[in-house]
């Protein structure tokens, strides 16, 4: 059975792929052994760069809403909560890593997938890369360290639009609003995040690590402040899952219609 999602290194590059590209790489717990190897990894001398992407057309979709609305309706919590503890866990263990972490987006990358690509250092989209905090269009609260990326990246009013609206941007806005690093034609993408992924592992790994150390610090967070925030996101995401207005707005998101909140 073809996983989820892959980890590999090659060349002292840690490539991190989800791998569900049907789904358009929609978040599952399944993806939980890649995710452990990437961050057992890139704490090592084994990896000095880590590269996150998607297979397919997206980068991902976020949270499966399927899996989501199947496991609230058999009382699956505890599966629910599984997947928020990943999130937590991959988020902390990104911004903590000592080697530069590179997202590469592609097509659709919204909700909890949103989340993923901020949670990297360095952000290489293509011209067709969609943003969107998309939580609240299904009742949800943001999570996998979301609404806490977010508000790093971007000024406050434009965080609270993002994740109030749900609306997705596109490339060339979030480029300007900082939240891309550089767009880059799908033709020559490849060779980009080569050459971007090479000039890292030739850089050197201990200023890598006080780097993002210093930036942490310097937005006025800790590993251990940055970790109470991510948990208490999950736990308001938790909350709000179990919502009457969720169950209704993920059928309305597989029904595709519009939906009738209370």
């Amino acid at each position: 059975m073809t996983s989820p999602a892959t980890f590999e290194i090659r060349d002292r590059i840690g490539h991190l792929t989800l791998n569900r590209p049907d789904k358009l790489n929609a978040l599952v717990p399944d993806m939980a052994p890649a995710f452990t190897e990437a961050l057992r990894a890139g704490a090592t001398d084994e990896v000095k760069a880590l590269v996150l992407r998607g297979e397919g057309r997206a980068f991902c979709a976020g949270g499966d809403i399927g899996w989501m609305l199947e496991g609230l309706q058999a009382g699956r919590m505890e599966e629910m909560k599984a997947l928020l503890r990943l999130g937590v866990t991959v988020a902390h263990g990104l911004k903590t890593l000592p080697v530069p972490v590179v997202a590469v987006v592609q097509g659709p990358c919204a909700g909890a997938g949103m989340s993923l690509a901020l949670a990297a250092d360095l952000r290489i989209a293509t011209p067709d890369a969609k943003f969107s905090m998309a939580f609240v269009k299904l009742a949800l609260h943001p999570d996998w360290g979301g609404s806490v990326m977010l508000q790093q990246l971007v000024n406050p009013s434009i965080a609270l639009e993002l994740m109030l609206t749900g609306d997705g941007i596109d490339a060339q806005r979030a480029h300007a609003l900082g939240l891309v690093n550089q767009i880059v034609d799908a033709e020559v993408l490849e060779d980009v995040v080569k050459v971007t992924a090479q000039r890292l592992t030739h850089g050197p790994r201990g200023a890598y690590a006080r780097i993002k150390q210093s930036a942490l610090r310097n937005m006025g967070l800790t590993s251990e402040s940055l970790l109470a925030l991510l948990e208490e996101e999950g736990r308001q995401m938790a909350e709000t899952i179990q919502s009457a207005d969720a169950r209704e707005g993920l059928m309305a998101f597989l029904q595709k219609r519009t939906p009738r909140y209370a």
